[in-house]
């Protein structure tokens, strides 16, 4: 019982130590914060034109993934630009959470816009 004590704690202090450790430099290529909002609302976007087909989910998977590589490509980015933006805001949670806030805000004011140009 005791040597499971020890355990927790050894844990509890490694991860405390390596959430202290992040790394902070900022990978090669890595998008601002507005981009990377842009580039997550294309992608939502075209997930939500996908997802409401009425085709099966693996074939609608293999649908998204070029649309994906075309819109990498637009924007000039990589696969490996992609992640690393990813892996680097993950690690960044206070930076995510504002890119996520305003991803949230502009799909709701394009759905909001959208509801009024429906309405006469």
């Amino acid at each position: 019982m005791e040597y499971a004590g020890w355990i927790k704690y050894v844990c509890i202090i490694l991860l405390c130590g390596l959430t202290q450790c992040r790394d902070t430099t900022k990978p090669e290529g890595l998008l601002s914060q507005q981009e990377m909002v842009n580039l997550m609302v294309d992608v939502y976007l075209a997930e939500a034109r996908i997802s409401s087909t009425q085709i099966p989910r693996d074939s609608a998977i293999r649908l998204f993934y070029p649309y994906e590589d075309s819109l990498l490509s637009k924007k000039g980015l990589s696969d490996s630009v992609l992640m690393a933006n990813y892996q680097y805001y993950m690690l960044h949670p206070q930076e995510m959470e504002v890119i996520l806030d305003a991803v949230i805000d502009t799909l709701n004011l394009r759905e909001q816009r959208m509801k009024e140009e429906i309405q006469p």
